[in-house]
């Protein structure tokens, strides 16, 4: 269940007749004991709810006089958020004999006496904001709702905004409904709230509501994945320029494809995304690729080479509910990355459920992590949902993994092994992935193929990536044929020191590492030389880290083709700098 919080309007959605009644009140007894929040709001005067809500102590915070009014009974706080009543009002009023109720900030009135009202507070020259609430209407002090009164709420319970389910029934819940991250109403609610609900229940005002709380709602039954309000644009059809979108919650993704074909990318506009949207993302880093991040606003890194540092990193989200945490392990061995991933996951889970954020978890490199031998289901949490798998070897995820996954979005894959596994995988999909082994080695650079299992728009379709606050550009005109300097060539040497040939240019290492033996490339490879000549002499950072994630490969004995995953990963490299020097020649 993604919700830590109910926040349920009174009349007419949890009480009837000034009452909450047996159904309800064991519902939301329910709710309690299930972990959950809640939160009263109404319009009603505090002295007028404390005589009809007997159970007031059942609430975790009362938002009441539609927002004037905060009160927290297990602290015994009051607050009042604006002064009382203007005395000339309320002695003008009694005046023209207009029926009203005075609050400790509001007044309260009925409907037909609103034309009496209006000219009144002209007479006065007085300015308030008028609320309405089916046959009543309130006057309130400028700037007070319900949605100011229910944020100042959900911020003192450490909650975040996305994790609270809002349920009301009249036109002074629309504010109620904007400060809250889920919407709900019964069918007997305004059409005006109705439209803006992500869930209609059936039945009307307590019991209808109370069904709904003790079935779907504490059921985990209701269609989050589907709710058209919550959809994250992550692209665009490119013929048509019409957005690509993915639910921003209930879902969990994997995003597959080869080294360099974009898929890193896609990964980093689907956090800027939802860090636009607040929601709260933890990035586990094991290759320091997501450095990249740190400058934007909301986003914490955090160097991590313990559990301490990491369970440390996790309290961001105790100060921002829409922080981006992002755990770098690159100074890490191999074995201690496993080690503390496994462990740390379990401090993620125990948060997630406790308090809410981290809305998604992204794991970079996640066929390391989530092997048959790797986190387990219990610590990884794939029923939780919002899990953002990225990997270019799908085929080592484990089955559950894999069955556990909603949204596939794939990059270039070329590899027979990683074709092989998505069509099995996505067989369940009912759409036609035997032309997987088509489409997927042709992708180019930015375009990504999206499938997905939940009937919500469109199952399959090709896309282009958004564009994203944080790039990184590369010097095309050093690569394929720039001359270097003799300092800072390539020298390609046997493991006895013996100089085997020069490279002056990226062309030319990448004819080096034709022709030279295999012994002089497992030297190199062993020491870390080609991704720190890249790194040093070009400044290519992804390339770079792609040829130190290679050569890790190679020395954990999981690459059997060195010279052919070399030359892959450079050819396509130099193809894609000579495309892009065409592309700005013709400008």
């Amino acid at each position: 269940m993604i919700w830590k919080a109910l926040a349920c309007d009174y009349d007419g959605t949890i009480a009837s007749n000034d009452r909450i009644g047996a159904e309800a009140l064991a519902a939301l007894r329910a709710a309690r004991a299930a972990g959950l929040r809640l939160i009263l709001v109404t319009g009603r005067t505090f002295f007028e709810l404390l005589r009809v809500c007997e159970t007031i102590d059942l609430f975790d915070a009362v938002v009441a006089e539609n927002g004037g009014v905060l009160y927290f009974p297990a602290r015994g706080v009051l607050r009042d958020h604006a002064p009382p009543p203007p005395p000339r009002l309320l002695a003008e009023l009694d005046a023209r004999g207009i029926p009203f109720q005075v609050g400790r900030v509001i007044v309260g009135t009925w409907r037909a006496e609103e034309a009496r009202v209006r000219d009144t507070l002209r007479t006065l020259g007085m300015r308030m904001a008028i609320a309405y609430n089916r046959a009543a209407v309130m006057l309130l002090p400028p700037g007070i709702s319900k949605g100011d009164g229910v944020r100042q709420a959900v911020r003192a319970l450490g909650l975040a905004h996305h994790d609270v389910l809002a349920l009301g029934d009249a036109e002074n819940d629309l504010d109620l409904f904007a400060a809250c991250g889920w919407t709900g109403c019964p069918v007997n609610a305004v059409p005006e709230l109705k439209d803006r609900a992500d869930f209609i229940f059936p039945g009307e005002n307590g019991s209808g509501v109370a069904r709904a709380i003790a079935g779907p709602i504490l059921g985990n039954l209701l269609p989050v994945a589907r709710s058209p309000r919550h959809r994250l644009a992550i692209g665009w059809v490119a013929e048509t320029a019409e957005p690509v979108e993915i639910p921003e919650r209930g879902v969990n993704v994997l995003i597959q494809g080869d080294p360099l074909s974009g898929k890193s990318w896609l990964a980093g506009v689907l956090i800027e995304r939802l860090l636009g949207r607040r929601y709260a993302v933890c990035v586990v880093d094991p290759e320091g690729d997501y450095q990249v991040l740190a400058p934007v606003p909301g986003v914490s890194w955090f160097e991590t080479r313990s559990l301490q540092t990491w369970d440390h990193a996790l309290e961001r989200f105790d100060h921002d509910p829409a922080a981006c945490v992002v755990l770098d392990l690159s100074t890490l061995e191999q074995e201690r990355k496993a080690a503390l991933i496994a462990a740390g996951f379990g401090l993620i889970r125990e948060r997630r459920r406790r308090a809410g954020p981290p809305h998604w978890l992204v794991l970079d490199e996640a066929h390391y992590w989530l092997g048959k031998d790797g986190v387990p289901d219990g610590a990884l949490g794939v029923e939780d949902k919002g899990l953002c798998l990225v990997t270019y070897c799908a085929s080592r995820l484990r089955p559950s993994v894999l069955a556990a996954v909603d949204v596939f979005l794939l990059a270039r894959t070329a590899a027979a092994a990683q074709l092989d596994c998505l069509r099995e995988v996505l067989a369940r999909v009912p759409a036609d992935t035997a032309d997987l082994a088509a489409v997927l080695p042709g992708l180019p650079m930015g375009e990504f193929l999206l499938l997905r299992t939940e009937p919500a728009g469109p199952r399959t379709r090709t896309f282009t990536a958004a564009p994203r606050m944080t790039s990184h550009v590369r010097h095309l005109g050093k690569y394929a044929d720039g001359r270097l300097p003799e300092a800072r060539r390539f020298f390609f040497r046997a493991p006895d020191g013996r100089l085997v040939a020069t490279a002056g240019s990226l062309g030319e290492f990448f004819q080096g590492v034709g022709i030279v033996g295999d012994d002089v490339l497992a030297f190199h490879a062993a020491r870390g030389d080609f991704s720190r000549w890249l790194l040093e002499v070009f400044a290519d950072r992804e390339l770079g880290r792609y040829l130190a994630k290679l050569e890790g490969r190679w020395n954990r004995r999981e690459l059997h083709d060195l010279r052919g995953a070399l030359e892959r990963l450079l050819g396509g490299a130099i193809k894609r700098a000579g495309e892009a020097r065409h592309a700005l020649r013709g400008v």
